[in-house]
């Protein structure tokens, strides 16, 4: 749905040359929730910019539902960007108009006739839960609301791709966990496909198929969610499972870090492993969390004993992950 080959973005300042983007490539499939999260200044912004052109890129292509728009004329441009919807961190609503009056804005600037905006408007408002909000004003409403608005906006010319420029990042965490749950819904129920980029852990780990981790204006890191965080060695993994101090180990033992996926975090894995080899298993540290829906563990063990080959064996075959230290 999206196609991003060798996308660059210079800026000239102060008689600098700043390279905001340096021949970054994404390709987000139909209906994928794909993640880019980076720190501030990594160029984030500017490359969710340049997919629907409100910044033109200096070099590279855009393709997105199959049209290269770096090569439209400005009309063309103008009806491809109605397929592409884009909500903000602050969320740009009009405070002269009512939430009705926002939502409606795009059906009229694209010239539908009145019943069909009042139609779609109450059909949107019904999706982010704002009915009872129609005639309220941006003042009046909370953070959450607002971004529900900037989401039913979006949504109005029924585009196929949403772009989301940090758009929770000013809202608190209960805020932020419901509009996340929305984007999912909206993804599923539309097949929606959405971009999102963001410096915060915890929207990748609610609702990401895909993420790219981007550093001073390139990728450094890309692949599916789950992909990354079962690789004790990837970026991702260890922002989310970070390397505490090193441990000094206990002469004659095993140090392993043990990967749970799934299932396989809820079973007392471990304990059969002492009751079917003859081992001692010291637990170093370790965590589980929530990621995408699933269950996901790392262990930091220490394993002595005879039959330690025996048990490394055992935990690979149970699907687990195991790198030895």
């Amino acid at each position: 749905m999206i196609q991003i080959s060798g996308l660059s973005k210079v800026f000239n300042q102060s008689r600098q040359t700043v390279w905001a983007l340096d021949h970054v490539s994404l390709h987000v499939a139909p209906g994928e929730i794909f993640g880019v999260v980076g720190p501030s200044g990594a160029g984030k912004s500017t490359l969710i910019r340049c997919v629907n052109l409100l910044e033109r890129p200096t070099a590279g292509e855009v393709i997105v539902n199959g049209q290269l728009l770096t090569s439209l004329p400005e009309a063309d441009l103008r009806r491809a960007r109605q397929q592409i919807g884009m909500i903000f961190q602050h969320f740009n609503l009009l405070s002269s108009r009512t939430v009705a009056g926002n939502v409606a804005f795009p059906l009229e600037i694209t010239g539908y006739d009145k019943r069909y905006r009042q139609e779609r408007v109450e059909e949107l408002l019904d999706l982010v839960g704002l009915t009872e909000k129609a005639h309220a004003y941006p003042a009046q409403l909370s953070g959450g609301q607002k971004q529900r608005v900037g989401i039913a906006r979006a949504l109005a010319t029924e585009p196929r791709v949403l772009l989301s420029d940090e758009a929770t990042s000013a809202l608190d965490p209960q805020t932020t966990s419901s509009i996340l749950s929305l984007l999912k819904d909206l993804n599923r129920r539309l097949g929606l496909t959405i971009l999102l980029i963001t410096h915060e852990m915890e929207v990748v780990k609610q609702i990401c198929d895909h993420v790219a981790i981007l550093n001073d204006g390139r990728i450094v890191e890309e692949g599916a969610v789950h992909d990354l965080i079962v690789d004790p060695d990837s970026r991702l993994s260890q922002a989310f499972f970070p390397r505490g101090e090193e441990v000094i180990h206990t002469p004659g033992t095993t140090s392993a870090a043990v990967t749970f996926v799934g299932k396989a975090a809820d079973r007392p894995v471990l304990a059969s492993l002492v009751r079917r080899f003859d081992i001692d298993v010291n637990i170093l540290g370790g965590s589980i969390q929530v990621i995408g829906g699933r269950r996901i563990g790392r262990l930091q063990i220490e394993l002595s004993g005879t039959q330690v080959p025996q048990a490394l064996t055992y935990l690979r075959e149970t699907g687990l992950r195991v790198e030895v230290k």
